[in-house]
């Protein structure tokens, strides 16, 4: 299984499974196997080290309790229990109908739309812009991701018309929509009628996820026996491999002479992959320890290579300009790189000087146990870990300690005798009704007067669009149901349980009342602003 040039996926050329990596003897890292080397040392000032933060006080107050706690051998058991590692992907059969599904969302993916709704968006030409089906999709679709305010965000992601383009269509469609209000108040579509996320039962997102892994099994073996063909032995970095490339030789990859690969897998074993939370935690996935393809290392090593010249080219303009403009009134300036211009680069470049913070938020972050003193199998877990606010107090600077704000009760004195009497209500809906009416009559801008007339008619509207919401949800749960039924038949498996049948809500329900008519929310704000350019705006 393969993907093809578009990024898709086939069932051809299926190779047989490879032998999982397993080392020959128990292997310990310890604080030697951290090191650099003599050929890729770096040394930095005093005031650098001061910024980044002393590794060992990081690696000794993170003590991690998974990994304190579970000292497991590095060595591969006889056989992986099944049951204690729940999360293990399982190696199944492949669904066709399931790859195609697949398929048609990484074609809506690339093509930033959903391809296979079934709306009618022929090509339309307005003004002097012509709008393919393609371009309508993506632009409907960013409107309705984005909202209408945001016209760059809507052009980027139609990637083919400008902003002026974009704007150009969303007035042509709020100038139709205008015209269309004139002669018929009511909404072009019924609340009802917006389409909603569908919500699927966890045994279908289960059974999604079986199908998934018998995908992404097939393809980690494909892309695998690439890695081999490319990298020879060292194409996956495992602990052994990563303690002979620290070492160094003459057939070393580029990469180990900058990176220390051992410390790179001991991050993602002791923080990135030994979250408290199971599924985020390697030892309740697989009973081999996190390990690293080269091509990621490779990729990185491209990374700080080209990240590095950025921050010295930006060093050397800016340095360079500070010494020209100096040598104006001081001739005899020397030539010098100082720190001050350093910090300029990295700030033009919009990078941070330190991750020093990226540290201290890691423990709350990745949902670590962090202790004092790591806690031994002894302890039977009788030490609790530390808070996060403690940890970040002893990683840096805790979190801005902030007074509890008081909380005001908005609520007049006329809801708290209404609360007190509740037990005489008989209907509920007709007391939430009262609430949002008395909310709109007294704590909006709207400036209508609480009279019965405009009460009565406040509450007939909020009552039918109340109506309107039980229906839409009513429209919404068929829609569920059905879609989970679809999803089974992709899928090939017959639900658990048998799914509950809903009925179908017939045609949505129209009505002419609305809040919006007695309490306008003011959706033309935009249209009441007046532009102003960058320059009007800026302070002297």
């Amino acid at each position: 299984m393969d993907p093809d040039s578009e990024g898709h996926y086939s069932t051809e050329k299926e190779y047989p499974a490879q032998e999982p990596f397993e080392p020959d003897e128990d292997v310990k890292a310890g604080d030697d196997d951290f090191r650099p080397e003599t050929s890729s040392e770096y040394h930095t000032s005093d005031d650098e080290e001061s910024d980044i933060g002393d590794p060992n006080e990081v690696w000794g107050a993170l003590s991690l309790g998974h990994d304190a706690r579970q000292r497991a051998s590095l060595k591969r058991p006889a056989e992986d229990n099944p049951a204690f590692r729940p999360f293990k992907r399982q190696k199944g059969t492949i669904n066709l109908e399931y790859l195609e599904l697949l398929n048609r969302d990484i074609d809506d993916a690339a093509h930033r739309a959903c391809l296979d709704d079934d709306v009618d968006l022929p090509p339309t030409q307005i003004g002097l812009t012509l709008w393919s089906t393609v371009e309508k999709r993506q632009f409907f679709e960013a409107l309705s991701r984005c909202g209408r305010h945001n016209i760059a965000q809507i052009a980027a992601h139609v990637n083919s018309k400008s902003v002026v383009e974009v704007q150009h269509y969303i007035d042509f469609l709020q100038d139709a929509h205008q015209r269309r209000r004139q002669f018929d108040r009511r909404s072009f579509l019924a609340t009802a009628e917006y389409p909603a996320a569908v919500e699927l039962s966890p045994q279908c997102c289960h059974a999604q996820e079986e199908a998934a892994d018998a995908v992404s099994l097939r393809q980690e073996q494909r892309e695998s026996q690439r890695e081999e063909q490319k990298w020879g032995p060292n194409w996956d970095v495992t602990p052994d491999v990563a303690l002979r490339l620290d070492r160094g030789d003459n057939q070393s990859p580029p990469f180990s002479q900058l990176f220390h690969t051992s410390r790179w897998l001991r991050l993602s074993q002791r923080f990135f992959m030994n979250s408290t939370i199971p599924n985020s935690n390697w030892h309740h996935i697989d009973d081999v320890p996190p390990s690293m393809w080269a091509t990621a290392f490779d990729d990185f090593h491209s990374l700080a290579i080209s990240v590095t010249r950025r921050l010295v080219q930006a060093t050397l303009f800016i340095s360079m300009s500070r010494i020209r403009a100096k040598r104006e009134l001081v001739p005899k300036t020397r030539s010098f790189v100082r720190r001050k211009d350093a910090e300029a680069a990295i700030a033009s470049l919009g990078m941070p000087a330190n991750a020093r913070h990226l540290w201290q938020e890691s423990a709350r972050r990745l949902r670590l146990d962090v202790y004092e003193e790591p806690p031994s199998r002894d302890d039977e877990g009788e030490d609790e870990p530390m808070s996060y606010d403690e940890v970040e107090r002893e990683l840096g600077e805790g979190p801005d300690t902030t007074t509890e704000r008081p909380v005001y009760n908005h609520e007049s004195e006329f809801e708290d005798e209404e609360e007190d009497e509740e037990g005489s209500h008989e209907n509920v809906e007709e007391r939430d009704i009262d609430r949002e009416a008395n909310e709109i009559l007294w704590y909006s801008a709207a400036d209508l007067r609480d009279v019965a007339g405009t009460r009565q008619a406040l509450k007939l509207r909020i009552a039918t669009e109340r109506r309107q919401e039980e229906q839409a949800d009513r429209f919404d749960e068929h829609a569920s149901s059905r879609a989970e039924m679809e999803m089974w038949e992709v899928l090939q498996k017959k639900p658990p349980m048998e799914i509950p049948r809903t009925q179908d809500p017939g045609r949505p329900e129209r009505s002419n009342l609305d809040v919006e008519s007695i309490y306008p929310l003011r959706r033309d704000w935009a249209d009441q602003l007046k532009y102003r350019s960058e320059w009007e705006a800026q302070q002297e």
